[in-house]
């Protein structure tokens, strides 16, 4: 078996039900195969690699040896491991933000989509329901915007669960985002037949629909079977005093839904498909096919459950760019840690937000100057 066929074969277990010592035997297999594909293929990842001295992968026995890169290196280093690119995906961000560029080719597309249809059908059921999306519909002229491109990226992977999209938002003769009402009347017509999922990121869930003084929530009526997922970053809500324990409070009293029918989604550009699900109050859920570390801000030592540090994520999914294991520069804490009667490992994870110092200190200015590429 070369490395597509192990990754394959992670893939095809269930996204949350495996025995803790298979995913570690299994995962940590496929890194070291990442390992030497990447040393072979990344002129740049391998001579970072050499020049710091790590073990050689053979020896890698548990996931705190697995070599990391921070995740801030693909906004300065254009790193890939194949010969022809097919697709560039830019992280989101303002203007003045340096954005990460990921070279993607169609094995690690699949690799993502394969990944992410898993978590979510596991999330939704097997069964595809009618997606009502919090934004508006991607045209040409809207793409060619960066920052309206760089949302629908995100959010393409998830369309592709749904039975049929619906864009719940239309931009008026300003340009402006407003609630389309046709649009949310045939929600309402949906909802009365069967559970539909409305979706969208966390800000413009917020700004355009529960906190919309125009939409009466108490005429929706939705199926109990419904679901709500928002993904994206928190900052806007924060600048507003919510919190997300707020949040799932208002989505269930305004759409009348149990709180384990809320989803919230965190997710990054430099490990696309690898997502983790957050269910109500709960933190946010570790597949099978991923694993999370938590490292001191000062020392970068493994620090023990429930103490605030920045996250590592593995990821067995990126084939064409060296971006399988990464420190980002979020905070954030492991909440639970369980090894059910099966065997299974059940990790979930906290974020917290960014380190918030003067300097805007990230994971970056803790490592030491010879570890960058």
């Amino acid at each position: 078996m070369d490395l597509n066929d192990y990754i394959d074969d992670l893939l095809s277990q269930d996204p949350f039900d495996i025995n803790f010592e298979l995913k570690r035997n299994k995962l940590i297999n496929i890194i070291r195969l990442q390992i030497e594909h990447h040393t072979k293929n990344c002129v740049e990842y391998k001579r970072w690699y050499d020049r710091n001295s790590f073990v050689h992968p053979n020896l890698i026995k548990d996931y705190s040896q697995i070599p990391y890169l921070p995740s801030s290196v693909f906004k300065h280093v254009n790193l890939f491991s194949i010969d022809k690119q097919t697709k560039l995906i830019k992280s989101s961000g303002t203007t003045s933000q340096l954005k990460s560029n990921i070279i993607i080719d169609h094995k690690t597309s699949f690799n993502q989509r394969k990944s992410l249809s898993k978590i979510l059908s596991s999330i939704l059921g097997k069964q595809r329901r009618p997606f009502f999306v919090i934004d508006v519909k991607p045209t040409n002229s809207i793409s060619s915007d960066n920052s309206m491109s760089a949302r629908f990226a995100g959010l393409s992977g998830y369309l592709l669960a749904a039975k049929s999209v619906t864009y719940l938002l239309k931009q008026n003769h300003l340009g402006n985002l407003e609630v389309d009402f046709t649009a949310l009347t045939s929600l309402g017509e949906e909802a009365n037949r069967g559970p539909i999922v409305v979706i969208g990121y966390t800000y413009m869930l917020w700004k355009y629909f529960l906190n919309n003084p125009a939409i009466k929530f108490e005429k929706m009526n939705l199926n109990k079977e419904s679901k709500i997922i928002h993904f994206g970053g928190w900052k806007k809500l924060k600048d507003k005093h919510v919190d997300k324990k707020q949040l799932v409070q208002i989505i269930s009293k305004k759409l009348n839904l149990k709180m384990d029918s809320i989803f919230d989604i965190y997710g990054f550009t430099e490990q696309l498909g690898t997502v983790y699900a957050s269910r109500g109050y709960n933190g946010c859920k570790v597949s099978s096919y991923s694993y999370v570390l938590v490292r001191d801000v000062n020392t970068l030592e493994i620090v023990p459950d429930g103490t605030i540090g920045f996250l590592q994520f593995i990821s067995i999914l990126p084939l064409s760019y060296p971006g399988f294991c990464l420190l980002n520069d979020d905070i954030g804490y492991i909440s639970k840690r369980i090894l059910d009667k099966s065997g299974t490992e059940i990790l979930e994870f906290e974020v917290k937000s960014r380190l918030e110092e003067s300097d805007d200190r990230g994971c970056g200015d803790t490592l030491p100057e010879n570890y960058y590429i």
